[in-house]
């Protein structure tokens, strides 16, 4: 018998070679999430140094101060259109003291 057909009558299902194509498995995951976690972990400490470097925080104060000036002007807008809405207000005021002015001087054209 050759040493081929020997082995095959001792793991018949090939439980070995499976066995063997298992742990080479859990080895590339666990050799790529070594890799994962080296990146990571690389860019992690990058970031966190142009944090340090105040490179960021400038940048983010910078945004701050836009974003606070950009409110302003929403606020500002908005208080225009108060002012319009306000405006409205006396128009129809003025429009409804003028229409009756105009009813009080019918009346005294006729009276006179």
């Amino acid at each position: 018998m050759s040493e081929d057909a020997a082995s095959e009558n001792v793991d018949p299902l090939n439980i070995n070679k499976l066995s063997v194509d298992y742990d080479y498995l859990l080895y590339k995951i666990s050799d790529h999430v070594q890799s994962i976690q080296l990146d990571v972990k690389e860019i992690c400490e990058k970031q966190y140094g142009l944090i340090n470097n105040e490179i960021i925080l400038n940048v983010i104060d910078e945004n701050i101060k836009n974003f606070k000036i950009l409110l302003q002007k929403c606020e500002d807008l908005e208080n225009y259109f108060d002012m319009l809405d306000q405006i409205g207000v006396i128009a129809e005021s003025f429009k409804e003291r003028i229409k009756q002015i105009s009813i009080e001087y019918k009346k005294v054209k006729k009276s006179h």
